[in-house]
């Protein structure tokens, strides 16, 4: 399996002449979630309420606390006992102290139902790393933080690809699920065997094949995302694929089907 493009090999490509432009999924993300970018400083700022922001990174840092354990300390590690690290402190971000003590609950209790079954004899092989890889026919260099992914048993498929979000929201997700399938076949030739979304305030699993779009439907969509970013739209215009015809399955309890 060949590992995805690094540094040192994107600065020989440039040396070559090839000078790509770079499509950051945190960037596109932060726009689709309400946010503004400022093009000269490269920066985005998420249009999502403070303690939003806040609980995403406490959970971000949790799992990459928890999943930088080996499987056997892991077993005897509680989750929630990690979190209690990160959480923010109780404060002005949130609405009220029953607020803060509903997010604090509703998002322990998942992350705890989550990690009781996560893989748990297994090492991610991607843990909040940033990788990135060219997409010459879009003249772009895709980068993409993966917050977990581990490694497939199946022929033919090259990842399971894990990201959490404290609740969904249906740009994203879509914007994602696009962005991971064309990382996975230019990184690695191969679809993602499955890619799963937890949103975690709802409970939500959504969960898709690796092939249940195509690569030529995902290049067009990174296409447009890249214009979207570039021009810097407002989030009600965002690309939307609303009449895609692709199997996807949501697991959730009691939940419907996402978009």
């Amino acid at each position: 399996m060949a590992e995805g493009w690094t540094a040192s090999s994107l600065a020989e490509q440039h040396m070559r002449g090839r000078r790509y432009s770079r499509l950051d999924d945190f960037r596109v993300e932060h726009i689709l979630l309400g946010g503004t970018q400022d093009l000269d400083g490269g920066t985005a700022v998420t249009g999502l309420p403070r303690w939003r922001q806040q609980v995403q990174y406490a959970v971000g840092h949790t799992l990459n606390d928890y999943y930088s354990l080996q499987p056997e300390v892991r077993r005897e590690t509680p989750v929630q006992f990690l979190m209690e690290r990160r959480w923010p402190p109780k404060g002005t971000a949130f609405s009220s102290l029953l607020h803060y003590w509903d997010v604090k609950t509703r998002v322990a209790d998942e992350l705890m139902r989550i990690a009781s079954v996560n893989h748990l004899e297994d090492i991610p092989i991607k843990l909040y790393e940033q990788w990135h890889v060219p997409v010459p026919e879009l003249s772009l260099e895709l980068a993409m933080i993966f917050q977990l992914a581990w490694g497939s048993k199946a022929e033919g498929r090259c990842l399971n690809i894990q990201k959490f979000m404290v609740s969904s929201h249906e740009d994203v997700v879509t914007a994602f699920l696009h962005m991971s399938n064309v990382f996975c076949h230019y990184a690695y030739g191969e679809p993602a065997e499955r890619i799963e979304i937890y949103s975690l305030l709802d409970g939500r699993r959504h969960l898709f094949d690796g092939t249940c779009v195509s690569l030529a439907e995902s290049v067009d969509y990174v296409r447009l995302l890249a214009v979207f970013l570039k021009k810097n739209e407002s989030p009600e215009l965002a690309v939307r694929f609303g009449n895609r015809k692709n199997e996807r399955t949501e697991l959730a309890s009691g939940g419907s089907m996402l978009m």
